[in-house]
C-alpha cells in the first residue's frame, strides 16, 4: 500500500477511535458502517464499532483509557487500509468523511440558557468574552505590548 494511502488510514483511524464515547459517536459509526459495508460484511462492521466503542467506554479516562484508544487505532488502521486495497474507490468516500469530522463546525453543538429573574440582568457571551463595568468605575487601559 502507497504511503498516502496508510496515512490516509492511520488519520482515518485515529479519527474514528477518538469519536468513540462522545457525543458525536452514532453519526461517525453510520458513516464508517457505510463505507465498510463495501466489503459485503452485512452488520459486522456495526457489531465490530460497537464492540470498540464499548472498550473505550470501560476504560474510562486516563492511561488506561489511552491505552485503549492506542490499541484500536491500530485494528482500525489495519480494517481501513485492507477496504482501501480491496476497493480503492473507496478513497474519496473516506477522505470526505474526514474532511466533514474535522471541519471546524463538525461535533460543534452550542447551547446556551440564560435566566434572569426578579428584575435581575444576565451577561453572556458564546465563544467570547463580555466586559461589563458598573456605572463610575473606569475600564482599565489595555498595555499595547500585551498579547493575550
Amino acid at each position: 500500500m502507497s504511503d498516502p494511502a496508510a496515512a490516509l488510514a492511520l488519520s482515518a483511524a485515529t479519527t474514528l477511535v477518538n469519536t468513540m464515547a462522545t457525543s458525536g459517536w452514532e453519526a461517525t459509526k453510520a458513516l464508517f458502517v457505510r463505507l465498510f459495508r463495501r466489503q459485503g460484511d452485512g452488520d459486522e462492521p456495526a457489531a465490530e464499532l460497537e464492540r470498540a466503542a464499548a472498550r473505550v467506554v470501560a476504560a474510562g479516562e486516563g492511561e488506561r483509557a489511552e491505552r485503549a484508544r492506542q490499541s484500536l487505532v491500530g485494528t482500525w488502521q489495519y480494517q481501513l487500509q485492507t477496504l482501501l486495497e480491496d476497493h480503492p474507490d473507496a478513497e474519496a468516500e473516506l477522505l470526505e468523511i474526514l474532511a466533514g469530522l474535522q471541519s471546524p463546525e463538525a461535533g460543534q453543538h452550542w447551547q446556551q440558557t440564560n435566566i434572569a429573574r426578579d428584575g435581575g440582568t444576565t451577561y453572556a457571551a458564546q465563544g467570547g468574552n463580555v466586559i461589563h463595568y458598573s456605572v463610575g468605575q473606569v475600564p482599565p487601559v489595555p498595555d499595547p505590548g500585551d498579547h493575550r
